[in-house]
């Protein structure tokens, strides 16, 4: 959906795909950010555990590229996985979750601060797709709490006004991405959650509309902020 939204905004992507070590996979463009060639940048999940290096061979890789980012202030735009490793470089904490595993379709629901953030605030509470097992304990020092669902209070939040952190992974809140992460995943995400991956799919194909939108309205606004203004 990221890569959807970016052609109707007339934005042209590069994607850098780690785990795909080919030739015609592109690594990241460190140069070019160094250059400013990148109007913004967007980190996704991983199955890895972002407070055990060994757990990814790119952990190196990516924690340059956090840093790198930051300072040369460029937008982002970090899920999941991205938002964790991104706080631990910058100072925060992430732990297995004491509530258990958040699996499943849940509600975000904005912060006083959220409501009045340009990125998550136009959307007020919302429902998404929720899939992971840890979660930022503790924010990186001068980030700005934006929202909480019911088992998981750092949902999102905003570092330096221009780094947003997103647990939830809305981008994969569609049937095709569901029905392929319950194929290599289903075991995980159904154990000890009372989670049904029947019931999920249904609910996935059932509100699809809403689901596709509400992500790609929240990345939408993120993009407006972030890209210089069409001439």
């Amino acid at each position: 959906m990221i890569a959807l939204h970016a052609r109707a905004a007339g934005v042209d992507m590069a994607t850098a795909e780690l785990f795909r070590r080919s030739a015609r996979a592109q690594a990241i463009p460190f140069d070019e950010l160094e250059k400013g060639t990148y109007s913004a940048v967007v980190g996704l999940g991983s199955p890895s555990t972002a407070y055990l290096p060994e757990s990814n061979p790119n952990h190196e890789e990516l924690v340059r590229l956090f840093k790198l980012i930051r300072k040369r202030k460029v937008p982002s735009f970090n899920i999941c996985y991205s938002m964790q490793l991104f706080s631990i470089v910058h100072g925060g904490a992430v732990v297995k979750n004491p509530a258990g595993k958040e699996v499943g379709f849940a509600e975000v629901r904005p912060t006083q601060e959220g409501r009045s953030d340009p990125v998550i605030g136009p959307i007020g509470p919302y429902t998404t797709l929720q899939w992971h097992g840890d979660i930022v304990e503790s924010l990186p020092p001068g980030a700005v709490h934006l929202a909480s669902s019911r088992k998981t209070k750092n949902q999102v939040a905003v570092l330096d006004g221009i780094h947003y952190l997103v647990q939830a992974d809305g981008q994969a809140a569609i049937p095709a991405m569901v029905r392929s992460w319950l194929r290599h995943d289903s075991k995980w995400a159904t154990q000890g959650t009372g989670i049904r991956a029947v019931e999920l799919i249904r609910e996935a194909v059932e509100h699809e509309s809403y689901f596709r939108n509400t992500f790609l309205r929240i990345f939408g606004n993120f993009l407006a902020q972030a890209l210089p203004p069409q001439r």
